[in-house]
């Protein structure tokens, strides 16, 4: 089960996951792993399954059962929200569950209309190692991880305190105090192992003291363009190497250009055509 990646269009990272316990958001995205590149639109998933890969701790099937109806509740009040011009869509995440007790697997089905949020992505999506999400302990900071995992390749997000408060979910009596302690703290202590230089910096408003903006940096991840691309840097150095090799007398000597105006060397000349001849066939390769 090792490497499960989970793999979303990233405005699901608007979807605020409300009163979603540790375990919860484990299953959540465990069920989008599933569910991802799935021809079909319902997915059955063995319990064992779904166990290892949300990190759940207990053996108890029972009380599995019950934290599955719990979150099967939680689910069906999650919304996903698009906005054109002259159109505002609301959609229900899931269609349907099924827990069979009896053959124990759990039968998930998504909203047809939002199977573009987890199927053939291409580009504007939020991608990561489920194992990394499902070990941390902290709600927020899994909340936090998914939001840091969408900017992995700028090393930067810049977020208003309110919005934060409502992604994160953090409770109205909080105060930056509060969250400095429950929220930020438990972030920078389990995130900053996954992103390298991970610090936030609190920006305040220009009028008065209060905290407007909360600002993530941290170490860019390289972007890997083409899968191919390790390899084909090996086969350049290699030819280089051979080049270096190879290499005629005729280049070696800056002074050739100068020379074959005064002089003509049929030798030389024909160690040239050879080199440059062998040098496309090298190209086409």
């Amino acid at each position: 089960m090792s490497g499960e990646t989970v793999v979303y269009k990233n405005d699901m990272n608007l979807v605020p996951l409300r009163k979603f316990n540790n375990t919860e958001v484990n299953l959540f995205f465990t069920l989008c792993n599933k569910l991802k590149d799935k021809g079909n639109l319902t997915v059955n998933v063995p319990f064992e399954e779904l166990k290892e890969l949300s990190n759940y701790y207990s053996h108890d099937k029972k009380l599995f059962i019950q934290d599955l109806e719990k979150f099967y509740d939680k689910i069906f009040s999650l919304t996903y929200r698009e906005e054109t011009e002259n159109v505002i869509r609301k959609f229900i995440l899931f269609t349907k569950v099924e827990i069979y007790k009896d053959k124990e697997y759990v039968a998930i089905g998504v909203n047809p209309d939002l199977e573009h949020i987890i199927n053939s992505l291409t580009s504007n999506f939020t991608k990561f190692e489920l194992k990394e999400m499902t070990h941390l302990k902290s709600t927020y900071s899994k909340h936090m991880f998914r939001i840091l995992k969408q900017y992995k390749h700028t090393g930067y997000v810049k977020i208003k305190i309110d919005d934060f408060r409502e992604r994160l979910d953090i409770p109205n009596s909080y105060r930056m105090t509060n969250i400095n302690q429950k929220v930020l703290a438990p972030i920078i202590k389990e995130l900053g192992f996954i992103f390298n230089n991970l610090n936030i910096n609190k920006i305040k408003a220009k009028k008065g003291r209060k905290i407007e903006w909360l600002e993530f940096t941290f170490d860019a991840e390289k972007r890997i363009h083409n899968k191919r691309q390790p390899q084909m840097a090996n086969i350049d150095k290699s030819r280089q190497y051979i080049s270096r090799e190879k290499t005629p007398r005729w280049l070696e000597e800056r002074t050739y250009e100068k020379q074959i105006k005064n002089e003509y060397d049929p030798q030389l000349e024909k160690e040239r055509k050879a080199f440059l001849k062998q040098l496309q066939l090298d190209w086409e390769d």
